[in-house]
């Protein structure tokens, strides 16, 4: 080995040992900031499992998953693959937010700048997130309680037409309120927003179509309604279709006259001002 050689291998050797002591020593300096960080980040982990515990048992005790399985809640979280009940799933939602208030100045120990500038706009973030969560789940509880409503009164608008009106009524609370929580989250929402608009609007004209053809045989029954009661009345004897009977009520749409087995029919009054035949009056 000539003597240049030596010289060669001595530089590289320099530069290798070098090259470790400054990486050493780096990694020396940062050693406060890592394990400051590390017992930031277990801090944040313990306080974030307390505050779950704590929000857990509080919101079970409040009767969040009584209500929430009565707003039908619990069935949409079913439906979106989430088994968990309400409560244990705020409890993790709360876990999150709370640690990840301890991962910005962890992050920011480190230097990682990028990092920390993505938990705080996500921090930032927040309250439109607990906003847009407070607005589904009310107004779910909202909506559930109106098809609910509806659907508890069919003697109304009879049983199939009042489950009809109650599930229509909840489709488009439940459109709103996504809208609304969507928009919330600063998420456009115009072109869904209009789509939405132009189907609501078809079924609103098909409605108004199917109603003004309905409503032209209820006119048509008012309009006889009132001449049948100036005809006649309570008591009278009247013939329909072949069958004899005695009026009971005439009513806005309709006639109640009594058979002779002490049953009751009901005759349009349409029918009535075409068909009906006086045979006698009570007063006869």
């Amino acid at each position: 080995m000539d003597f240049s050689t030596m010289i060669d291998f001595e530089k590289l050797q320099a530069s290798v040992v070098s090259n470790l002591t400054a990486q050493w020593s780096a990694i020396i300096s940062s050693l406060p900031n890592l394990i400051g960080a590390l017992l930031i980040l277990i801090l944040g982990i313990i306080v974030a499992m307390i505050f779950k515990k704590i929000s857990q048992t509080l919101l079970r005790r409040v009767g969040l998953d009584r209500i929430s399985n009565k707003a039908g809640v619990s069935e949409v979280m079913q439906d979106a693959g989430m088994v968990k009940r309400p409560s244990i799933f705020a409890g993790k939602i709360i876990f999150w937010m709370v640690l990840f208030v301890f991962l910005v100045p962890a992050a920011n120990m480190l230097g990682l700048t990028e990092l920390v500038k993505l938990f705080k706009g996500f921090i930032g973030f927040l309250p439109k997130i607990i906003t847009a969560l407070v607005i589904i789940i009310f107004g779910m509880m909202f909506s559930q309680f109106l098809r609910r409503t509806i659907m508890e009164k069919p003697s109304t608008i009879g049983s199939n037409s009042a489950k009809t009106l109650g599930n229509l009524v909840y489709g488009i609370m439940v459109t709103v309120i996504v809208l609304v929580a969507l928009e919330q989250l600063d998420i456009e929402t115009v072109l869904l927003h209009n789509i939405i608009m132009l189907v609501v609007g078809g079924m609103m004209l098909m409605l108004a179509v199917a109603v003004g053809l309905g409503s032209r045989e209820v006119a048509h029954n008012l309009l006889s309604g009132i001449y049948a009661r100036e005809q006649f009345g309570q008591g009278d004897v009247i013939e329909v279709d072949g069958v004899t009977g005695v009026v009971s009520e005439v009513g806005a749409l309709s006639t109640i006259i009594s058979l002779e087995d002490d049953q009751n029919m009901s005759i349009p009054n349409s029918s009535l001002y075409q068909q009906v035949i006086k045979i006698a009056s009570d007063s006869d």
